[in-house]
């Protein structure tokens, strides 16, 4: 794939701020769970936050297959649909990538500084497999493809 769909794919995970995140339900694998993430990236690897008592944590840690979304809202213009698709396995960060997550995650979202500490609260790490950049703009239904 070309330099030029990972840099567009790179800069629109800089210039987003909200996901939607798809998991598999712990308790009924045929029902899919979806939640609304804040994230980060560093590269290609994303992170987002959440607690211990969450659905999509405890999915999670029971299958770590997931799907994130990552779109513009735009009214009924189709024609202007721009967005990521994206497929790859989550998993709580390890106890040394801490310091480098929270770093990054709090030069993105500062009021993260201000909020108590919380033995319940994690961060998540997806490493995303496949990426299908979707850009209307370029035509209706356009997506290129990118495989990490």
């Amino acid at each position: 794939m070309s330099d030029n769909i990972k840099n567009e794919v790179l800069n629109y995970l800089k210039n987003h701020l909200y996901g939607n995140l798809a998991s598999i339900n712990s308790n009924d694998p045929k029902q899919p769970h979806v939640s609304t993430v804040v994230y980060v990236n560093d590269g290609f690897t994303i992170y987002f936050g959440t607690s211990l008592k969450t659905i999509k944590f405890a999915n999670i840690e029971k299958n770590n297959n997931v799907a994130l979304t990552i779109d513009e809202d735009v009214k009924t213009d189709w024609m202007k649909i721009t967005g990521l698709q994206i497929e790859g396995k989550a998993s709580p960060i390890k106890e040394e990538d801490m310091p480098f997550v929270f770093r990054i995650y709090s030069e993105k979202f500062p009021v993260i500084k201000s909020f108590p500490p919380n033995p319940d609260s994690r961060f998540i790490k997806i490493m995303p497999k496949k990426i299908w950049l979707i850009n209307y703009t370029k035509g209706f239904g356009h997506r290129d493809y990118l495989e990490l």
